[in-house]
């Protein structure tokens, strides 16, 4: 299947469907046995550099338009975006009902899957483009600075 244009970042497959977004402001859901997309989502002039993040009834992925975009998986309803300050090339983890994600503004963010409201951020400062990794109760994810940062949850008395 033509997408149209060149692939911006990984697709994400699950069953007969493909999931990606691309250098022409469009993110696609490929039905792959069909041969045909499935549905399309463009909400403003930017690409999708990212690999989405697939839930049982949604789609995350982020943008160079600065925000993080939820979808229905469905038909590509938007259900929700976070903004940033910063583009949106790291790519989504989905944990416990939350979304991990980092941004050019140099914040690394915790959202909340139902409604995309903050939870939590961090700062270094330089821009996190690396996709973090969710591992029993701990964050990895390397950032433009040259480190690779560990976060924990906090220690309560």
């Amino acid at each position: 299947v033509d997408a149209g244009a060149y692939v911006a970042g990984s697709a994400a497959l699950d069953g007969d469907r493909a999931y990606l977004g691309h250098y022409e402001n469009e993110f696609l859901c490929i039905d792959i046995a069909a041969g045909k997309r499935a549905w399309t989502y463009s909400d403003r002039n930017f690409p999708y550099f990212s690999s989405p993040a697939l839930t049982a009834d949604r789609v995350v992925f982020g943008g160079r338009d600065r925000r993080l975009h939820c979808v229905d998986r469905a038909d590509g309803k938007p259900i929700w975006n976070f903004p940033t300050r910063g583009k949106v090339d790291s790519s989504p983890v989905v944990a416990d009902g939350k979304v991990v994600f980092g941004s050019d503004d140099g914040r690394l963010y915790i959202v909340s899957l139902d409604e995309g409201e903050q939870i939590w951020s961090y700062e270094i400062g330089e821009a996190f483009t690396s996709s973090p990794a969710v591992v029993t109760d701990r964050i990895v994810v390397g950032c433009e600075d040259g480190n690779v940062y560990c976060f924990g949850r906090e220690k309560t008395p």
